[in-house]
């Protein structure tokens, strides 16, 4: 009987003691549940807002590209003179597509032996939106031979333009300079979704030479703060609208120089590269 009494006590007290165990469990779990619940809560919002502001993000440049992009900006360098590169730099995609908050990026070159470059800055940044910025940025590098080259010599620079807030993207480019005949030609630098382009104009003779650039007002607008334009002796014009817009301009460069000059496309999507191909025609136009 009394082994009977003990077992029948044990028993009780071990459901006594599974019936505490299970309400210490729950009240913990009700402690922790709804911790974890905000926890995992605070985890997705914080990854979508990451994304989100990831695919808002852009870092781009008409010249460097995260592909390495590699061509050649001149065929028809003196080879004497210092040539400069302007490098547009943008956190805008189109119109509707941009970087609210601003890019801060470095930059870092190398370049071929046979010639020496200076960057008119080593970092920089791009204003956006947020701070009533223009998502755009730009910086120049000079190319100078270490003695003068030979026709049909390279030289070459490699540029490398490195986001470092908000978020970190890697933009690259080689840029070639061929050396060629003494005279004046120009290209027209673009990239589709560029709000702008480039038009680099090189004078190769030794003396300062009147240049004209023809274009249609209604596919690209000068810009009016260039020094082509500030030391402009003729242009015309065309009305469109009711407006007066420029649409072809005068303006002498200077001898064994290279002058750039933007204009702003109409039209981002579109990609008006030239590079002196005969096969197409440019929609700015050079005349001598």
């Amino acid at each position: 009987m009394n082994r009977s009494r003990n077992r029948r006590r044990k028993r009780i007290k071990t459901k006594e003691l599974n019936i505490i165990k299970i309400l210490i469990i729950l009240v913990i779990l009700i402690f922790i549940i709804p911790r974890f619940i905000s926890f995992a809560i605070y985890v997705y919002n914080f990854t979508y807002e990451h994304i989100i502001s990831s695919q808002d993000f852009h870092f781009s440049s008409d010249k460097l590209t995260e592909d390495h992009l590699e061509y050649e900006v001149t065929n028809n360098w003196s080879g004497a003179e210092t040539y400069t590169i302007l490098i547009n730099m943008s956190s805008k995609q189109n119109d509707m597509s941009y970087t609210e908050a601003d890019i801060v990026y470095s930059i870092s070159c190398t370049c071929s032996d046979n010639v020496t470059y200076t960057l008119s800055k080593t970092t920089g940044t791009i204003v956006g939106t947020k701070n009533n910025g223009d998502n755009l940025d730009a910086f120049t590098i000079d190319i100078t031979p270490i003695s003068p080259l030979s026709n049909n010599d390279e030289a070459w620079i490699e540029v490398t333009a490195t986001s470092t807030a908000p978020y970190t993207k890697v933009l690259t480019g080689k840029m070639i300079l061929g050396v060629g005949t003494s005279d004046i030609s120009y290209e027209i630098i673009d990239a589709p979704n560029q709000p702008f382009l480039t038009v680099n104009i090189v004078n190769s003779t030794s003396i300062d030479t009147d240049v004209t650039l023809t274009y249609d007002p209604e596919v690209v607008l000068l810009d009016m703060t260039s020094r082509l334009y500030l030391n402009s002796t003729d242009s015309d014009t065309q009305q469109l609208n009711s407006y007066d817009y420029l649409n072809s301009i005068t303006s002498s460069v200077s001898s064994l120089s290279t002058t750039s000059v933007k204009f702003y496309k109409i039209d981002v999507t579109q990609d008006y590269s030239y590079a002196g191909q005969n096969s197409i025609t440019p929609v700015i136009q050079l005349h001598v």
